[in-house]
């Protein structure tokens, strides 16, 4: 996808998390400069969500992507201090179920094996190659989100799905409230005037989404 196009597609809706008092505490912690440590992911889980990132929002001469931004601290902290237990715990579990799913599809032998090429075929796997079964997993996924506690055994394509789709939109919603990417490349008005409704997008701003 051209990233004129990735941009724009940005507005439609991916990724539904509000920006509250806290997240918005959460946002600024994340651009003050100082020293950090993954809190929820270990760190070997951090290098490889640093490159799943980036396959979702990838840089280029332009624009800055995941990497560059570090989107990665601000996923990291939403987790630990926005989530409940119970998402929390299925988060993990999901996590292991999309590293799992992936060292069997490639015949690896660790998670340090994971290459960016692989993670960029497992999003093409549940986003485009399977969109049939996304509906079919997403009924998985709750009804082993309701037996949590049961003695079940967990279906492996279902989290890995919901464990993409959460990183997903957590890598999108940071990227649009990214200082950086809310002045300088998304639509931007520090001061907002009138109401206009019913105006095409691209007569609007230009075709970019609207900065939040």
């Amino acid at each position: 996808m051209k990233r004129r196009q990735l941009l724009k597609n940005l507005g439609l809706g991916v990724g539904a998390i509000t920006l509250t008092p806290a997240v918005s505490s959460l946002l600024h912690s994340c651009t003050d400069g100082t020293s950090w440590n993954p809190v929820f992911f270990n760190k070997s889980q951090i290098k490889l969500l640093l490159n799943l990132t980036e396959q979702i929002i990838p840089s280029d001469d332009k624009i800055p992507g995941a990497k560059e931004l570090n989107l990665i601290k601000f996923i990291d902290l939403y987790i630990l201090n926005m989530m409940n237990d119970k998402e929390k715990r299925l988060l993990k579990i999901s996590l292991d179920s999309f590293i799992e799913d992936c060292v069997k599809e490639n015949n690896y032998s660790k998670m340090e094996d994971i290459t960016e090429s692989d993670l960029e075929s497992s999003l093409k796997y549940f986003y485009k190659d399977q969109l049939s079964m996304q509906r079919s997993w997403n009924t998985e996924y709750n009804r082993f989100s309701r037996n949590l506690d049961s003695d079940q055994t967990p279906p492996i394509k279902a989290l890995s799905y919901r464990f993409l789709n959460t990183i997903r939109s957590l890598t999108i919603t940071s990227f649009k409230w990214s200082e950086t990417i809310g002045e300088t490349v998304l639509a931007y008005n520090p001061i907002p005037g009138r109401q206009v409704g019913c105006v095409d997008l691209q007569e609007a701003t230009g075709g970019r989404a609207w900065s939040t």
